[in-house]
C-alpha cells in the first residue's frame, strides 16, 4: 500500500519572487494571496523598486488572526525596517494601500511585459470597484498600523476611505492621542486636544510623527465632521504651508509680536486684510488688540483661549499684509525695586519654600504638589476657576524598549541622572508662568500645576514643552537617548472630580 504524505508546515521553504522596480499589480498580490491561503509557502516575499528604494512585500498566514498577514519592510537584510503590518483577505485592499503610500510612483524599468504593472503608477481603483470589493459581509480582519515617518496622514485617512472600511484610527504621539471615527471610508468623527470635527482633522493632518492603528469596530453615530476628506486635506495641507511660511518669518513662542503699525483706524486696518485670505474679521481684530508690542505668542495664545487651526490663520494674515512682525529681544535682569516702610523679612518666606522642596532637584515634593493641588481645586470651588494637570514621564530609553509598530513603553523609561533632573527644572521654569508649579510626581516623574489655565491653553503650553524638550540635552546623561510622554487633563473641562482629573492625566502617558 502506497502512501502520500503532505510536508509538515515547518518544512515550507518560504518563496522569494524576482526583484522588480516596479509597485506590485493586482494581479501579483492576488497570486501572492492563492499561494499563502493554499499553504503552498510559509512565507512569499515579493521585493520591489531600486536603491535606495529598497522595499518588500512579504505575506503569511496569521493562525491567531485567521487571515494573511501582509507587512512591508524598508531596505534590506539586517538593516531593513518595518514600514506597517495589515492582517487582511483583500489583496485588493493592499494594492490600495501600496498605491496610497506610493503615489506617483515613477518606474525604474520600462520594459514591463505585464500591462497591469504598467499601469501601477496610475491612481488605484476604489475597493467598491474592484473585483472582489470587500461588501458589507466580508469576514476578512484588518488590523492595520504603523508610523507616521513611514506613512503620512494624509495617505493613511486616503488609504482607509479607499478601503470603505468601518472602526476607529487612533493616532498617538508624545503629547497626545488623536481618534478619528470612519463609517463604510466616510471620516464622521475626529478628537485632539480637546478639539473636536473638522478643526481636530485638520490639526491631525500636520502631525509629522506618531503611531497608528486602526480597530475595526461597529459604527459610530458621533457626527462631528462635517467637510468631506477631500476638502480636509486640503485645507491640512494649506494649514501646513501657513504654520512654516510663519516659522520661515519667525514665529515661535518665545518671540515678542509687534505692531507694525503705531496707530491706525479700523477702515484702515480692514483695508490691509483686503488682501488676505477672508478669515473673520471680527476674530482677527480680537487677536490684534490682544497685541500689546509685549506679549510673547506664547502669552497671547494662553490668553485667548484659541485653537492652533483658529490662530495660524488668523497671524498668517496679519502677517502677510504687513500689520504684526516678530521681534526676539534679549532677556534683561529686572530690577528690584526697593520700598520705604517696614522691613519684610523674605528669607522666612525662602526657608519655607526650601522645606517644600527637594534639595538634590530643587523640585517641589509630591506632597507638596498635592496641596497645592488641593489649594487650586478649593479655588475652583468657590470661584469656578479653571486650572490644569500635566504629567511629565522623562527619562532614559533603554536598549531593545521599541518593537517595530508597537511604540515606546513609557512606563519602562529608567530614570533620570539628579544633575539631569535639575537641569530638566531650570529648562522648564524657563518657559512656564512664575504661578505654575513645578514639582515631582511619585518617585521618578513630574507634574505641573498650571492654575487659570483651561484645556486648550493647557494645550498651547504643551505644544511649547514638547517643542523644547525635543531639542533639550541635559547633564550627565552622555549618549544614551532621552525619550518623553505628556498626559493633560483639566478642571472643568475634563470633569470636576479632583482624584478623576489626576488619573486621566496619568492615564494619557501609560496608554501611549
Amino acid at each position: 500500500m502506497n502512501t502520500i504524505l503532505g510536508r509538515r508546515p515547518s518544512d515550507r521553504q518560504p518563496k522569494r519572487l524576482p526583484k522588480q522596480a516596479a509597485l506590485p499589480s493586482r494581479s501579483q498580490l492576488k497570486s501572492v494571496f492563492a499561494e499563502v491561503e493554499t499553504n503552498q509557502y510559509s512565507r512569499v516575499e515579493l521585493p520591489f523598486g531600486d536603491p535606495p528604494e529598497d522595499y518588500c512585500l512579504t505575506a503569511m498566514l496569521d493562525r491567531v488572526k485567521g487571515g494573511c498577514q501582509w507587512s512591508l519592510y524598508r531596505g534590506q537584510g539586517s538593516q531593513s525596517a518595518l514600514e506597517w503590518t495589515l492582517t487582511s483577505n483583500d489583496w485588493e485592499q493592499i494594492h490600495n494601500l501600496i498605491c496610497a503610500q506610493f503615489p506617483g510612483w515613477e518606474l525604474k524599468t520600462r520594459t514591463l511585459a505585464n500591462t497591469d504593472q504598467a499601469a501601477s503608477g496610475s491612481l488605484p481603483k476604489s475597493a467598491a470597484e474592484s473585483e472582489t470589493g470587500q461588501g458589507k459581509d466580508s469576514s476578512f480582519v484588518r488590523t492595520l498600523e504603523g508610523d507616521l515617518r513611514n506613512l503620512q496622514v494624509p495617505n493613511l485617512l486616503q488609504t482607509i476611505s479607499m478601503g470603505k472600511l468601518t472602526g476607529r484610527l487612533q493616532i498617538r504621539s508624545r503629547t497626545d492621542t488623536a481618534q478619528v471615527f470612519f463609517n463604510d471610508g466616510i471620516a464622521v468623527h475626529c478628537q485632539l486636544k480637546g478639539v473636536e470635527g473638522d478643526a481636530a482633522l485638520i490639526q491631525l493632518i500636520g502631525w509629522e510623527e506618531g503611531e497608528f492603528c486602526f480597530f475595526p469596530e461597529p459604527k459610530t453615530d458621533l457626527k462631528t465632521i462635517k467637510k468631506r476628506l477631500d476638502f480636509l486635506i486640503m485645507e491640512g495641507a494649506q494649514f501646513i504651508d501657513q504654520s512654516k511660511s510663519l516659522d520661515s518669518k519667525g514665529a515661535s513662542f518665545d518671540a515678542v509680536v509687534v505692531r507694525v503699525h503705531e496707530s491706525l483706524t479700523e477702515a484702515e486696518f480692514e483695508k490691509l486684510l483686503s488682501s488676505g485670505t477672508g478669515i473673520d474679521m471680527v476674530a482677527q481684530k480680537r487677536l490684534y488688540v490682544a497685541i500689546d508690542n509685549r506679549s510673547t505668542l506664547f502669552e497671547i495664545l494662553r490668553n485667548e483661549h484659541l485653537a492652533k487651526t483658529e490662530w495660524v490663520p488668523i497671524l498668517f494674515n496679519l502677517v502677510n499684509c504687513g500689520l504684526v512682525e516678530f521681534s526676539h529681544p534679549q532677556v534683561v535682569a529686572k530690577n528690584k525695586t526697593t520700598y520705604q516702610g517696614i522691613k519684610v523679612e523674605w528669607a522666612q518666606m525662602r526657608a519655607a519654600e526650601r522645606a517644600l522642596t527637594m534639595p538634590e532637584t530643587g523640585l517641589y515634593t509630591f506632597p507638596a504638589l498635592l496641596y497645592f493641588i488641593d489649594r487650586e481645586y478649593s479655588r475652583f470651588e468657590r470661584f469656578k476657576r479653571p486650572f490644569s494637570i500635566v504629567i511629565l514621564k522623562i527619562g532614559l530609553l533603554s536598549k531593545g524598549n521599541v518593537a517595530p509598530g508597537s511604540g515606546n513603553d513609557y512606563t519602562r523609561l529608567r530614570p533620570l541622572p539628579l544633575l539631569a533632573v535639575k537641569d530638566l527644572g531650570k529648562t522648564i521654569s524657563r518657559i512656564k508662568r512664575t504661578i505654575d508649579i513645578l514639582a515631582h510626581y511619585q518617585t521618578f516623574d513630574y507634574a505641573l500645576l498650571l492654575p487659570e489655565t483651561g484645556r486648550q491653553a493647557a494645550g498651547n503650553f504643551i505644544d511649547r514643552l514638547a517643542d523644547v524638550l525635543k531639542v533639550t540635552s541635559l547633564q550627565d546623561v552622555g549618549e544614551e537617548t532621552i525619550d518623553f510622554a505628556i498626559g493633560c487633563a483639566s478642571i472643568p473641562d475634563d470633569g470636576n472630580n479632583l482624584d478623576t482629573i489626576i488619573a486621566l492625566a496619568w492615564s494619557q502617558i501609560s496608554q501611549k
